[in-house]
């Protein structure tokens, strides 16, 4: 596992911003942020562009490594988000953010602009993490109130599928939060205070539990972020022991990476976890206010090093 770099805000690119914007709306309390004060979720698109939703800031920070600029997601207009946590991106680019205070999903097109919103009145409690299933075009998103996992397309907002009800069995969940979509298909729940990740198939049939409640490597106290590499080793966050633990696709863990600290390498309250096409791993450092980006090194990789 190496460590590549982070991500705060603007100065990373050596740039601010504009400070036309906060002349022409004035001194709104948010307008001037440059840097995420409290991130949260954490999505990867096919550009390698790295979405990250600030729930303190009250929007969604876009870093594009290529063009070394920093922009935002749903902070104007409609679709203005009060609470972003959870984050998707698909293949056309377009944006999906849950909004745990509106108890909303927006759909943003690749110009900023609202797509779509997903949610009828009482439908969420508190929608969390989000994922996308690129290759089937579904939509999943995490109640963590309603103890449920939702499955919609991704194309038109429609119902696929509800997943779970509260409950110890696998199937069922206890606050879940956060949630990836691997490369067959398969869903993995942070079924939080059940201490575990839950493995579905792409019919919402349980497969796999990973990890349970203790304090040693291994065992899971308070599971957030969840991803899953090319060879399918699984990644969690877990905001306890302000690290991230990385398990076999039997569930035997294999390496822990970070202790409590603000070094490279080092987490407080670590949130939402990605994996990205190129096995980056992404860690919303949350305490630390920034993103943590971290490279999966395949064995043959490494000995040739």
């Amino acid at each position: 596992m190496k460590y590549l770099t982070t991500y705060r805000g603007f100065a990373d690119f050596g740039k601010k911003p504009s400070k036309w914007k906060s002349l022409l709306l004035g001194p709104e309390p948010m307008a001037q942020v440059d840097a995420m004060v409290k991130p949260y979720g954490v999505a990867v698109d096919g550009h390698g562009r790295v979405y990250v939703t600030d729930t303190a800031s009250r929007r969604v920070f876009v870093f594009d490594p290529v063009a070394r600029t920093v922009s935002f997601v749903g902070d104007t207009g409609a679709g203005k988000v009060t609470k972003p946590i959870g984050v998707a991106v698909d293949n056309e680019g377009h944006v999906f953010v849950a909004d745990a205070t509106l108890n909303r999903v927006f759909g943003y097109g690749t110009d900023g602009s609202l797509m779509i919103a997903i949610g009828r009145e009482g439908e969420f409690e508190n929608p969390s993490g989000l994922a996308l299933d690129r290759q089937l075009n579904r939509l999943y998103v995490a109640d963590s109130k309603k103890h449920q996992v939702f499955c919609y397309s991704s194309l038109d907002g429609s119902t696929i599928r509800v997943i779970g009800e509260r409950g110890l069995e696998p199937g069922k969940f206890n606050f879940p939060t956060n949630l990836f979509v691997d490369r067959k298909s398969h869903l993995y729940v942070a079924d939080t205070l059940n201490f575990r990740i839950q493995e579905f198939d792409a019919e919402g049939t349980p497969l796999k539990v990973v990890g349970s409640a203790g304090d040693i490597p291994g065992k899971l106290n308070r599971p957030k972020g969840v991803g899953v590499d090319s060879e399918g080793h699984i990644y969690v966050a877990d905001a306890s022991f302000n690290n991230f633990q990385i398990f076999d696709a039997d569930g035997g863990v294999l390496l822990f990476v970070g202790t409590g600290g603000r070094g490279p390498g080092e987490f407080v309250l670590p949130a939402g976890l990605f994996v990205d096409d190129q096995d980056r791993i992404y860690v919303a450092d949350q305490g630390n206010a920034r993103l943590q980006v971290f490279q999966y090194v395949k064995e043959g990789a490494q000995a040739a090093q």
